[in-house]
């Protein structure tokens, strides 16, 4: 069951609709759309806005659907069209891990504490302050991940960088790329850390000492691009 709300306007129509929903992990399937995750009000719903712009306001060119556990989120708009985007921001019903697939959109998430897996294609990610289990994998864009306190974190691009800050220790990060940089910033700390950096074609730096007897662990690598961790200062 799901109830709407529009408001209007010449260049774009706003939108407002709620899913109700039980489930302990939720799938996001979106396409030629950017994404935002925010947590949600714990009241058993998927609370979704969002703004279509130019053509992907007409009928057909959009689709906002919960089919079981997946939630999917659709803008396409064909012909010559000078003006087709949408726009949605999902919060996210609190527990429920959540693993979202964007093709040529970007993603961002602000805030959440469930386990979060995220697949990017043709776009960016970017994350800040999430403390649940967390992977990011982004093919034709970059990764970013700001004051996170994860205790695991992956991530992976093809063809970007790869960007992590911690507001909290890690247990374990494994983030690497095929064409772009990697840089981890830990926070401030006596924390030991197992420590491997490797760049195939750069340069691989850490101002964090390799202890082999850390119960954390860091790894990362770079085919095409440097390689960097360091503490916050």
């Amino acid at each position: 069951m799901s109830s709407c709300s529009t408001t209007t306007n010449e260049k774009s129509k706003s939108e407002k609709r709620d899913f109700s929903y039980s489930g302990k992990k939720l799938s996001i399937k979106s396409t030629n759309s950017s994404v935002r995750l925010k947590p949600g009000s714990g009241d058993g719903k998927i609370h979704v806005e969002r703004t279509l712009k130019g053509k992907a306001g007409d009928s057909g060119n959009s689709e906002w659907s919960l089919d079981g556990s997946t939630l999917t989120l659709r803008t396409n708009c064909s012909g010559i069209s000078l003006s087709c985007e949408g726009s949605y921001t999902v919060s996210v019903p609190q527990g429920a891990a959540v693993a979202l697939e964007s093709t040529a959109g970007p993603v961002s998430a602000q805030g959440l504490a469930q386990p979060l897996d995220i697949h990017v294609q043709d776009a960016s990610a970017e994350v800040e302050k999430v403390s649940g289990k967390l992977g990011v994998t982004v093919s034709g864009g970059n990764a970013s991940a700001t004051g996170i306190t994860s205790q695991e974190f992956s991530a992976k691009t093809s063809n970007g960088r790869v960007k992590a800050t911690f507001g909290a220790a890690p247990r374990t990060v494994t983030a690497s790329a095929d064409n772009g940089n990697v840089n981890v910033t830990l926070p401030k700390g006596d924390e030991r850390y197992r420590v491997r950096t490797k760049a195939t074609n750069g340069q691989a730096r850490s101002s964090v000492p390799n202890s082999t007897s850390g119960d954390r662990r860091i790894e990362l690598e770079s085919k095409n691009g440097s390689v960097r961790v360091d503490r916050a200062e």
